[in-house]
């Protein structure tokens, strides 16, 4: 670590900050000075000086950061200008709503408690921290804030679409639908409630059911077909008219959602790429074997369980949750939020070596994250699936982890990524087929070498086996996790964890077979996924 620079120096460099009106840089520098010398004046009142200039510069770069979707830029933006301005209540709950968008929920829980102690009955400030509280699997206190919101505002969209989805999360189908139809008969042409709507339906079942299909055509018409608001609809769209059978249909505005998401978004393949060589850099020898007097001595220790999104890592979140002493997490960024800055950092340095000092503040960083949302339960389970990417970061600082890694038939995943809207932008290799492709070869090349660097360390279960065998791939997920097999882990779909992802309906079901062969249906749209796989040799 560099010696810390004096408070002179700072001063300088917050003044230097100032004149290039660099507000984030000017209010680090003065806010360094102050917490090493609270009482000094002159750092005291540049930061005043700071909040009449800065305010209107910083806001107005959040909101160009929020125009591009670049939520890293308006969290920085933010950050200051609510430690520039907390008595702006929109300021607090505009930075709490950029931390939900950067996954951050256990800090904008903490935000938007600071703008409720300063005005209890902000709607702005509630709704995001209801919000919080839903992503941080907490959903009667969720539900207890949005009951109170709907009571104060009882024709607010938002408030409405939030209980629905917080009722879904449950399981409680008729219960999302009912406020997802009141929302949308507030907002006829919301594309994401009508999104919201279309999962938690059955187009075959009623025609109340079925003249939803009309409304989200209507919608389509006035949002324009070939606007990017409209990707939802798409999406919708598709489900209803699979569910009805009509395949063409289906998949024609499958791909032109897609097409949407993709143009809007965006996907730069290299930058996922320029990580997974780093890390093989990083780590190209076998790691050591792990201390297991270590590993026995650790009061909480951590179960990942990753691979592929869509390959069934929610359904074994829920069985390895039926075993005692267990808190199935969902799928959380605590350790892409702190590998990401370990990498920043170490890029930053003259040799780029990574230090076992670097380990251990790892280490500390990941535990202080579980720790945040622990229940007291000694085993958490964490299911975020693109966690394959750090494998050998978690290894290394929690020697404690055990690693669970989930194969499934390569079409069946292709085709499911292919067909969901994911709500946040973390997957965006999905919106294209040879995007796909290119990113499936990505994980089996990472992962071959991860089963190298981590002798040991890696349960694969086979999605297939799951489906085929649940009794004899529980029992030995059981022996591989270190907990202990009950007849209980034969009925995932009892687990009450709280599930935000795609496959909410799905998992409150028994295990099932099937869902491997659902692409065979659209088996003459998918030649070129398949052309693309067989040429990436995934096939």
């Amino acid at each position: 670590m560099p010696p810390a620079l004096s408070a002179d120096k700072l001063m300088t460099r917050a003044k230097q900050a100032t004149k290039a009106e660099d507000w984030v840089e000017a209010h680090a520098n003065y806010q360094a000075v102050l917490a090493r010398f609270p009482g000094n004046k002159r750092a005291r009142q540049g930061l005043e000086a700071l909040r009449l200039p800065a305010l209107p510069a910083l806001l107005k770069k959040a909101k160009e950061g929020q125009a591009a979707s670049n939520w890293s830029l308006v969290e920085q933006q933010l950050a200051t200008a609510h430690a520039l301005a907390p008595d702006l209540s929109q300021i607090g709950v505009a930075y709490a709503s950029a931390l939900i968008e950067n996954s951050k929920p256990i800090k904008a829980l903490s935000i938007t408690d600071e703008v409720l102690a300063r005005f209890p009955q902000e709607t702005a400030a509630m709704m995001s921290k209801s919000l919080c509280l839903h992503e941080l699997d907490r959903p009667a206190e969720a539900s207890a804030i949005l009951t109170e919101l709907d009571a104060l505002m009882p024709d607010a969209a938002p408030v409405l679409n939030l209980l629905g989805l917080v009722a879904r999360s449950q399981g409680r189908k008729d219960e999302a639908a009912a406020y997802f139809r009141r929302a949308i008969a507030l907002q006829p042409n919301n594309a994401a409630f009508h999104r919201h709507l279309s999962l938690v339906l059955d187009y075959k079942n009623t025609p109340e059911n079925a003249a939803h299909i009309r409304e989200m055509k209507a919608a389509l018409a006035a949002n324009g077909a070939g606007s990017a608001d409209a990707a939802p609809l798409h999406f919708s769209l598709f489900r209803a008219l699979d569910s009805l059978g009509d395949h063409d249909s289906a998949f024609a505005h499958l791909a032109q959602g897609n097409k949407l998401v993709k143009d809007s978004k965006g996907y730069d393949f290299k930058s996922d790429a320029v990580v997974a060589a780093v890390s093989k850099t990083l780590f190209a020898a076998p790691l050591p074997a792990p201390d297991m007097a270590e590993v026995r001595q650790a009061k909480r220790r951590q179960i990942f369980v990753l691979g592929l999104p869509r390959t069934g890592t929610t359904l074994v979140e829920r069985t390895l949750s039926r075993a005692a002493g267990t808190q199935a997490c969902g799928e959380l960024m605590i350790v892409h939020h702190a590998v990401t800055a370990l990498l920043h950092e170490v890029s930053s340095r003259k040799n780029s070596v990574i230090t076992q000092a670097d380990f251990d503040a790892l280490r500390q960083e990941l535990l202080t994250g579980f720790d945040a949302i622990s229940n007291g339960n000694p085993v958490m389970i964490d299911k975020m699936p693109l966690n394959f990417r750090w494998l050998g970061y978690i290894c290394t600082a929690l020697p404690e982890a055990q690693i669970v890694h989930i194969n499934r038939d390569p079409m069946a995943v292709a085709w499911s990524l292919y067909k969901h809207l994911f709500s946040r932008d973390g997957n965006r290799f999905i919106y294209d087929i040879a995007d796909i492709a290119r990113f499936m070869v990505l994980h089996r090349d990472l992962m071959d070498h991860w089963r190298k660097v981590c002798p040991g360390r890696i349960h694969d279960v086979n999605y297939a086996d799951l489906v085929a065998d649940q009794r004899s791939t529980t029992e030995a997920l059981a022996t591989a996790t270190g907990l202990e097999w009950t007849e209980d882990w034969l009925s995932p779909e009892k687990a009450t964890n709280h599930v935000r992802t795609a496959s909410v309906i799905q998992v409150q079901k028994p295990v099932y077979s099937g869902s491997d062969q659902a692409w065979r249906a659209y088996e003459s749209h998918l030649g070129p996924l398949r052309d693309a796989l067989t040429q990436a040799g995934i096939l």
